[in-house]
């Protein structure tokens, strides 16, 4: 019936996006088309997904050497000044508290 070779289409269009599996292959140059449109469409969805998160971690590593390199600056400055370390650590717990929570 038609219902069954739409759904049985669909099912295999569907396992392309997915490691679940079907054995129906493309038996005509429209399907072969369509199999390889589908596979086209799912590799560029993916690597789009890859893309973004790569971006969103080189954008956190950043983040974080910006952070490292300040407190490293200020660590730097209160040795140099000689300042006490009690008040060198209140400094610099203080700086950690206020970088840590500043929006970028």
């Amino acid at each position: 019936s038609f219902a069954y070779k739409y759904l049985t289409s669909m099912h295999w269009s569907l396992t392309q996006f997915t490691p679940a599996s079907m054995e129906v292959t493309p038996c005509n140059v429209h399907e072969r088309a369509f199999a390889v449109g589908v596979l086209m469409f799912a590799m560029l969805v993916f690597s789009s997904f890859v893309s973004s998160i790569t971006a969103a971690m080189t954008r956190l590593r950043q983040m974080t050497a910006i952070f490292d390199k300040n407190l490293s600056i200020l660590r730097r400055y209160l040795r140099a000044h000689s300042i006490s370390s009690q008040l060198s650590m209140r400094i610099i717990r203080y700086s950690e508290y206020k970088l840590s929570t500043r929006k970028l």
